[in-house]
């Protein structure tokens, strides 16, 4: 099956399965345990998620927006191993498919990320595929780990609130913070060089962390740039 029509098939799948009443026992014990990880995050609805790779992006997918994305899934009682029941990665292309196309879990995770971000995702039951499960990868109120990835948002986006502030550092990781210092005492030209070395670079063949930590650190200078316009105004 080509990776289009396993997304469709996906799709289509989420749209019939039953809203599972519960995870099963093993399912729901994962989900316990995995909350209190470092770095896990639980939401309102169940799901829960854990970034890998901060994003570069500004912008989040409207829910019909087609997004370019690497992804690979497996049961809750596999994580941790190399068994995966799909994945993008093992083809050697990525997909592409808008969040109102997939699972409940990846519909709302979706919305979430931006261009750049790599996330974790532990899916119940009730927002994956309840039920009826997708025989024979899936079984019946099974918990699903996915690691996912945007790539490029290649429709309607919605304006993400920034994530790091880099005149107050507030919600900034150590290494941008480090950036940031930096380049702030920088001049204006010497910034100026330094976007237009990293723009030189993303065309490289590189790493996909690389090259997101490229657009990241191009991002930030932007922004210390407008910080620093409203400071001279």
């Amino acid at each position: 099956m080509g990776s289009s029509a396993r997304i469709a098939w996906f799709g289509a799948l989420s749209a019939l399965v039953d809203v599972s009443l519960a995870t099963d026992a093993a399912g729901t014990e994962f989900l316990r345990a995995n909350s209190a990880k470092e770095g896990v995050v639980t939401l309102e609805s169940g799901l829960q998620y854990k970034i890998l790779r901060r994003g570069y992006g500004d912008s989040h997918p409207a829910v019909d927006s087609s997004c370019e994305c690497h992804y690979q899934g497996q049961m809750a009682k596999d994580y941790g191993t190399d068994v995966f029941f799909d994945s993008s990665y093992q083809r050697g292309s990525p997909t592409s498919f808008a969040p109102n196309q997939v699972i409940k879990g990846w519909t709302e995770a979706m919305q979430l990320m931006v261009e750049g971000d790599k996330w974790e995702l532990f899916i119940p039951a009730e927002l994956g595929y309840g039920a009826r499960g997708s025989p024979p990868a899936i079984g019946p109120d099974s918990a699903l780990v996915f690691t996912m990835e945007i790539i490029s948002i290649d429709g309607a986006k919605v304006p993400a609130s920034p994530r790091c502030n880099v005149g107050t550092l507030e919600g900034c990781s150590d290494k941008e913070a480090e950036f940031i210092a930096k380049h702030q005492a920088r001049s204006a030209e010497e910034r100026a060089a330094e976007a237009k070395r990293l723009e030189g670079l993303i065309g490289a063949r590189t790493t996909p962390d690389k090259i997101a930590w490229m657009r990241s650190r191009l991002a930030l200078l932007r922004a210390i740039v407008k910080a620093v316009e409203k400071q001279e105004l």
